[in-house]
């Protein structure tokens, strides 16, 4: 996606915010508006602003998260989240990448640590700043990916619920909304005043249509996918049309459906290589460098790697990810305090997503955004399995 968003960037330079090139309305614009506005630094090392900007707020991000994490009875947890999270290779190494998937890593990051900090403080008027802080990331994270919407709008309403309840909230409910909503409505406005159609973007259509059909695999296919639809009118209309009749095609074909959503799932979480691996992830700088792809220099590598012992490797790797995201989240679920509340907050994120990749495509790159929150989740699994199955919690705040 690197060179769609530095081409509506050039697009923007050539045109000014309102230009109608089409790469800025079929994809958000929000990214490349990003770019643009870091660009005001200086347009001849625009690309090095931006990894510089997206690698600082990532590591503030983590380091955020695992602070709050210190102050709550996962305070035995919070160095090992930190070290996972900051050092792992391929969510670490997206910083330095044009694209969305590190600023929506770290964003989620920054707002479940800001859940976390409000339960902590137990202020009032400290949770209505932190609650409009977060409605406003949460914006941001829709002004460069829409799905993410979904997740905010969810975890915010939670938030809501557990502090005010939604009778005596929904005033609080009504500003979160509005701050959130701000942000992408103003690609909305970009588009009308540059095209005249009234969307964020016109290609969720298309992106459903390609993991759909009767020979649709479930991942990205570039030729020979999709469901016949009738269209017409604009192409936000049309877009429109698109995901109908994709989600009716899913009705009405629920054997073939479940077989799809099966094999998105497996692609959402399969390797970032391998014969398991499915998605479009060639662009992350670790896969320059990582030593499973090196072994493929030779063909006895690649025999190796793609044989019976990798395919049986990346299966493990595949389920045991699962499986320890699944125990994390289960031995907070037993807590039954705080510590449910910020497990059920984190699988909000990581099942919305999972939830929208089913409906689209499934691709590996899509996890990305979730990351921290499933290796924060894998923490907790890893080091309560190493302890025999005892958590390792400490003295601290409950959730009221």
């Amino acid at each position: 996606d690197g060179e769609n968003y530095l081409m509506g960037y050039n697009a923007l330079l050539r045109d000014g915010i309102f230009s109608p090139e089409s790469i800025l309305n079929y994809w958000p614009a929000g990214y490349p508006l990003l770019i643009l506005f870091l660009s005001l630094l200086g347009q001849s090392w625009v690309l090095t602003t931006l990894s510089i900007a997206q690698s600082l707020i990532f590591s503030y991000a983590v380091y955020f998260f695992a602070k709050q994490l210190s102050n709550t009875r996962l305070k035995k947890f919070a160095y090992l989240t930190l070290l996972l999270i900051l050092f792992n290779p391929t969510l670490s190494l997206s910083s330095i990448a044009v694209g969305y998937e590190s600023l929506t890593a770290s964003g989620l990051l920054l707002c479940i640590g800001l859940v976390i900090r409000s339960f902590v403080e137990k202020d009032s008027k400290k949770f209505v700043r932190y609650l409009m802080i977060s409605s406003a990331i949460f914006g941001l994270l829709s002004f460069v990916q829409p799905r993410l919407l979904l997740t905010g709008i969810l975890i915010n309403l939670l938030w809501i619920f557990v502090w005010k309840g939604f009778k005596a909230g929904a005033l609080m409910i009504a500003i979160s909304l509005a701050i959130t909503l701000f942000f992408p409505a103003t690609l909305v406005y970009r588009n009308n005043k540059a095209i005249g159609i009234n969307s964020i973007s016109t290609n969720l259509g298309v992106t459903m249509n390609i993991g759909a059909g009767d020979n649709a695999t479930g991942g990205y296919m570039k030729k020979d996918y999709g469901v016949e639809c009738d269209l017409s009118g604009t192409s936000a209309q049309q877009d429109n049309q698109r995901v109908r009749c994709v989600l009716n095609w899913y009705l009405s074909n629920p054997v073939k459906a479940v077989e799809l959503f099966y094999n998105k799932s497996i692609y959402f979480w399969s390797p970032w290589y391998g014969p398991a691996a499915n998605g479009t992830m060639a662009r992350n700088p670790w896969l320059k460098i990582s030593p499973i792809k090196n072994i493929t220099s030779t063909q006895d590598g690649v025999n190796l790697v793609y044989g019976s012992f990798g395919k049986l490797i990346s299966w493990i790797w595949l389920l045991t990810g699962l499986a320890l995201l699944l125990y994390g989240y289960l031995t907070l679920w037993r807590q039954n305090s705080l510590e449910r509340f910020i497990a059920n907050m984190a699988m909000i994120a990581i099942s919305t997503n999972w939830l929208i990749s089913l409906i689209s495509i499934g691709d590996h790159r899509f996890r990305i955004p979730i990351m921290g929150l499933s290796l924060f989740l894998q923490a907790i699994g890893l080091k309560t399995l190493l302890r025999g199955g005892k958590p390792a919690m400490v003295d601290g705040p409950a959730l009221r």
